[in-house]
């Protein structure tokens, strides 16, 4: 396959990821929001406890 033909392939297959990957994330917001909210509480807790580590 040409170089030209992966160039193509590759974008299609971009398109129908995407599509699909909305269309799940539309399904499981809810989910999603509780994932990131866990996430970012974790992100938080570890910054915290890095800062309160460095002043000793």
């Amino acid at each position: 396959m040409s170089s030209r033909g992966y160039t193509v392939l590759g974008w299609a297959v971009w398109q129908v990821a995407t599509r699909v990957a909305k269309r799940k994330m539309a399904r499981n917001k809810v989910k999603l929001g509780a994932a990131a909210t866990v996430l970012l509480v974790l992100i938080g807790g570890l910054a915290i406890a890095k800062a309160t580590s460095g002043e000793e």
